[in-house]
């Protein structure tokens, strides 16, 4: 993977990344998971955490997934992505 300097990005470095969604402008978290295609050839989406809050112990959580495509800028400690295509997957 490469940013936007055609740097390399090694899989623990991404995972350091801050996720933030430049619609709403809200940061959504740390990569917890990555999907990757069938063949392990590229990256299909990014996994997040569940959003989390002061009830949250009460309510089901669910992860977040990202498509790579929803994927705008890949920074030196942050991604950036537009969230319209996002799929939550139960806890």
């Amino acid at each position: 993977m490469k940013n936007k300097d055609d740097k390399f990005i090694t899989l623990s470095q991404l995972r350091q990344m801050e996720v933030i969604d430049v619609v709403s402008g809200k940061k959504l978290g740390f990569i917890s998971d990555i999907i990757f295609d069938d063949a392990f050839n590229r990256i299909e989406s990014i996994v997040l955490p569940p959003e989390g809050g002061i009830f949250s112990i009460f309510k089901k959580r669910e992860e977040i997934i990202i498509p790579w495509s929803s994927i705008k800028t890949l920074g030196i400690d942050v991604i950036l992505i537009e969230r319209q295509d996002e799929i939550s997957i139960d806890k």
